[in-house]
């Protein structure tokens, strides 16, 4: 089941962005999928991959 989450590094890594930024963006909603696990932050794997298929777009966003 752990493989169902990313951690920051990784989705970084993915999305080819600093660390910083991928914690600022999921601050502010516009990358879905965030889970705190105590002082750590994971991201839901299916979400964000379905969020990138789609393109990046939050589904609330008018664009």
């Amino acid at each position: 089941m752990i493989k169902n989450f990313l951690t920051v590094r990784s989705l970084s890594n993915l999305l080819d962005m600093s660390e910083q930024t991928t914690y600022k963006l999921a601050r502010q909603g516009i990358i879905p999928g965030r889970v705190k696990v105590g002082k750590s932050v994971r991201f839901n794997r299916e979400i964000v991959m379905d969020w990138l298929q789609k393109g990046g777009v939050n589904n609330d966003s008018q664009n």
